[in-house]
């Protein structure tokens, strides 16, 4: 609910109320079926248009029949990682598979305590998975070779066993090399991030099409080696401190890691008892280890990375262990052009940690349970849909019963003219942000819920050519949890205010594309919350078809975001924290590229930073995008995706 995305964003998820997702793009909805087309010599031709797929958040809603066709667009074909898929608007520390983090305010939309790790979400397969309506089997294989020794891999596979059971999974293994440090680029340790995701998902239907199941299995286990961000130093003859020095050292040693490792089983069951009357289940079991690793701590200690030392000024480790069971067991259906829900949705979770390694050598160590945790939440949720279920009205309320006593209420009305939306949500405080236990940080906290209040609302102005969609969002927050300049978890308790205006558009005229965004945004209390004042993202296409066959996308995209002083990042709690001492300097970034299509096949071609230089603003010589942290150098990256439909 926080972003509201333009119509060209292929590939991108929209957050509706009631947990609903709603994908764009991507070649649109379709409720037809699925079935094979014939051709002359009746021989089955199986292709994008027999193979679709649907989400799971349709089925709860009522909307069984909606289907999706597979993304066969050129339009954002380049954009292959998470930070360029989101515009800009997450920043890493400087390459693919790093922590990262929104640069925009985004309120939870979910109760229930949560661990509070989420640097690294932005790599994992989170819940919107698609689950596949083919009568052929559905291979896909992509393949990139990113800038400065970027990788990415990815295998998909599915097929239909009968017309009542299908099972897929889909594989991904991306990489990152680093891009200054102390290493060797032609042995392991150049690695700075590896990236291996996992998905696993079938679905069955009842021949009466009374029962249904939809089951996943999702697996993250991501490696990064922690730099701390680059040295700044004289250079020997001059003594002139090169700003942007690719080529220097990290501020912590090579034996610095973080490692987590995500299990994630799902399982969404439903039965029809009558017309316009089901019970269901949907439930999750998670399980979560965190860790992270220093065994030269030296290095770390004097460029003041590391804080503080509890115990031991020579190796760090730390390791989390989450484990979580969230089910919701409830009633559904349609009344009156009307689809409810009500549910109860118990919660199992409990949090160790352990500080050091355990010994009988007498050496300190530190340990941490929470024990077993209950959250006893009660929800409800209504929607009235139109027949193209694009224009709506939803409500949705949830308590939760537990000593942090939580609740969600939201709100969203969206019509052809406009949409608008409320939410008022109170979160109880993540695990972590309560209590900790390390070699350089200890701290017990009784935090009290943070509450937000949220308005929204955008109103799209479309002619033949140009969609143009002016939006405002305004947040009002009380007892802000956040991590202050010592990297501790701290609370503000009185009320202060986040702002965005700003504008979406995608305009087309003829064989020129252009699609972009553009925020104001504005706080009152800089002090707490740092934001850019200014964002834009954009980008200018031109396509044309070259011989008859191959279609072509020539473009430029560029983004900015105005200066401000950026959160920091703790590799130790994997968290971002306030600092007042390095700003972020403003600068544009542009990139060129080219996506491709050959029949089925789709590539892409592209030169990111092209705008490198010697300095200035406009070409400048680097830029940073956390303090510390360069982003990357002009780089060439391409691409190939290859779909097999039977």
């Amino acid at each position: 609910m926080s972003f509201i995305f333009a119509g060209h964003q292929v590939s991108a998820q929209v957050s509706l109320p009631g947990g609903m997702r709603m994908p764009t793009g991507g070649g649109g909805g379709s409720g037809g079926g699925g079935t094979a087309v014939l051709d002359d010599s009746t021989k089955n031709i199986y292709g994008p248009k027999t193979t679709l797929h649907y989400y799971e958040n349709d089925i709860l809603n009522n909307r069984d029949s909606l289907r999706y066709r597979v993304d066969t667009a050129l339009t954002n074909f380049h954009r292959w990682s998470p930070i360029d898929q989101s515009w800009g608007k997450l920043v890493d520390l400087g390459n693919i598979a790093t922590a990262s983090r929104s640069i925009f305010f985004q309120p939870r939309q979910d109760i229930g305590t949560q661990l509070g790790l989420r640097a690294y979400d932005a790599y994992a397969i989170r819940d919107e998975v698609p689950y596949i309506d083919t009568k052929s089997q559905h291979t896909y294989l992509t393949f990139v070779n990113g800038g400065k020794k970027t990788s990415m891999g990815r295998f998909g596979y599915s097929q239909n066993v009968h017309s009542r059971l299908n099972f897929g999974l889909n594989f991904q293994r991306l990489t990152s090399n680093k891009q200054y440090g102390v290493y060797n680029t032609l042995s392991s340790g150049a690695f700075l991030g590896q990236n291996w995701t996992f998905m696993l998902h079938a679905s069955f239907f009842s021949k009466d099409k009374k029962y249904l199941i939809l089951a996943n299995y999702r697996h993250l286990n991501q490696k990064v080696r922690e730099q701390g961000g680059v040295i700044l130093e004289a250079d020997a003859t001059t003594g002139i401190i090169d700003p942007y020095p690719y080529e220097g050292a990290a501020r912590i040693s090579d034996d610095a890691n973080s490692w987590e490792r995500r299990h994630v089983f799902h399982v969404y069951q439903q039965y029809k008892l009558a017309n316009g009357f089901q019970l269901f289940q949907q439930g999750d079991f998670t399980s979560v280890i965190n860790r992270f690793t220093d065994l030269s701590l030296e290095r770390g200690i004097e460029k003041g990375v590391y804080k503080m030392v509890r115990f031991d000024s020579t190796y760090t480790r730390q390791d989390n262990y989450y484990k979580l069971l969230d089910t919701k067991l409830g009633i559904k259906g349609n009344f009156s052009g009307f689809n409810y829900r009500a549910y109860a949705r118990p919660r199992l979770y409990g949090l160790k940690t352990a500080g050091q390694v355990p010994n009988e050598l007498g050496s300190p160590y530190t340990s941490y349970r929470t024990g077993l945790k209950f959250d006893n939440i009660l929800g409800t949720w209504l929607g009235y849909y139109l027949k193209d279920s694009a224009q709506y009205l939803t409500a949705e309320a949830e308590l939760n019963l537990s000593l942090n006593v939580e609740y969600n209420l939201k709100g969203e009305l969206n019509t052809k003219w406009g949409k608008a939306g409320v939410q008022l949500i109170q979160t109880a405080p993540d695990l972590i942000a309560q209590r900790y236990s390390g070699n350089h940080f200890n701290w017990r906290n009784n935090l009290d819920p943070q509450k937000v209040l949220t308005l929204y609302a955008s109103l799209p102005l479309k002619t033949k050519r140009i969609d143009f969609t002016p939006e405002a969002q305004i947040h009002q927050i009380v007892d802000y949890i956040y991590y202050d300049t010592l990297a501790l978890p701290t609370q503000f308790d009185p009320r202060f205010g986040i702002y965005r205006i700003g504008a979406t558009t995608a305009s087309h005229f003829k064989r020129w594309n252009f699609a972009g965004m553009a925020y104001f945004s504005g706080t009152d209390n800089s002090d707490i919350f740092k934001v850019p004042n200014i964002f834009a993202s954009g980008e200018v296409t031109f396509d044309f078809i070259y011989a008859k066959v191959l279609y072509i996308q020539l473009g430029i995209a560029a983004r900015y975001r105005s200066t401000y002083y950026a959160d920091a990042y703790m590799p130790i709690t994997q968290q971002f924290y306030r600092q007042n001492t390095s700003q972020i300097q403003g600068r544009v970034v542009t990139d060129a590229f080219a996506n491709v299509r050959i029949k089925r096949v789709r590539l892409f071609f592209q030169m990111s930073y092209l705008n490198m230089g010697g300095g200035g603003n406009i070409f400048p010589a680097g830029y940073y995008v956390t303090p510390g942290y360069l982003g990357q150098a002009r780089a060439f990256s391409f691409g190939i995706h290859w779909p097999l439909f039977d």
